[in-house]
């Protein structure tokens, strides 16, 4: 508000003038144009380029205002061309607290409707960090999309209590102790009374020596053997003297007739693994 001072010859008195602040600003992308006629609390800018839409109020009056509505008004057939989607981000710091920003879109005579890619709004409109409102339907296939800046909110931090008169704690550490109460880790994994590993059992080297040739673990021969140890123990209730089994002495007994020599005892045998000599393949047929 400013003050012009009026003087005559009897008295001087005060006049006061009101200037108008803008509240809310129209923009006209590309070739779109309107014959309403601009408003003390409006604004109307132009943006005729895609790339110009982004600084269009900085150059304006608009700048540094806090407008509680932004207008942004284009035809149809430039949405594509000359909308640009980044551009609202740069127009949001213009409006105010709780303002709203909207896309007119005006047709003008093409397709619009289902082929129209209206997403590209919708995306300005997340970017620029606004809540859409609403869409609604205009005349000819046109669309108004409506969105509102969030209001501000006082942030407010928890009072820091610092306790300056606490009494204060002295500790000493005394270096130079030494580590006699300290325990050694490789004693506590050694054996004995204090370990705390029990001792490892004791081996019978000789039990353990007949246990491997005996495949069977003691018990007495199956009733349908094949591993040689119902004719052996048929040997022994006979009287029979345990024969070693054959050493090979060229290393191919086991690998077949292939490679087995003129007088080898396995001729006519499957091949076998080495140690498994005394098993008996019963390859007769089952039919």
């Amino acid at each position: 508000n400013n003050f012009v001072t009026e003087t005559n010859s009897h008295r001087t008195t005060p006049t006061r003038i009101i200037t108008m602040t803008a509240t809310s600003a129209t923009i006209h992308i590309g070739g779109y144009a309107s014959d309403a006629p601009a408003a003390d609390d409006n604004i109307i800018v132009k943006a005729t380029t895609k790339e110009s839409l982004s600084s269009c109020l900085s150059s304006s009056k608009a700048n540094g205002a806090s407008l509680q509505s932004i207008h942004i008004f284009l035809q149809s057939s430039e949405l594509l061309s000359h909308y640009d989607s980044l551009a609202l981000a740069s127009l949001v710091p213009s409006l105010g607290p709780n303002g709203t920003l909207s896309v007119h879109v005006v047709s003008d005579g093409t397709a619009v409707g289902e082929t129209m890619d209206w997403g590209v709004i919708m995306t300005s409109f997340v970017l620029a960090g606004l809540k859409t409102e609403s869409e609604q339907r205009v005349g000819g296939g046109g669309r108004v999309f409506t969105a509102r800046k969030a209001a501000a909110t006082a942030v407010t931090s928890a009072p820091t209590r610092l306790n300056l008169g606490a009494k204060k704690t002295r500790v000493t550490l005394n270096l130079d102790d030494d580590d006699d109460d300290q325990i050694d880790e490789d004693d506590l994994l050694a054996g004995g009374e204090d370990g705390m590993l029990a001792p490892p059992p004791t081996i019978d080297m000789e039990e353990r020596a007949k246990a491997a040739d005996d495949d069977c673990g003691g018990r007495k021969a199956c009733d349908n053997c094949s591993c040689g140890r119902a004719e052996q123990e048929a040997a022994e209730s006979r009287g029979e003297e345990k024969k070693e089994a054959h050493k090979s002495e060229c290393g191919n007994c086991s690998k077949g007739d292939a490679f087995r020599c003129a007088g080898c005892p396995y001729l006519g045998k499957p091949a076998f693994k080495e140690g498994e000599e005394h098993v008996v393949l019963n390859l007769m047929d089952d039919v």
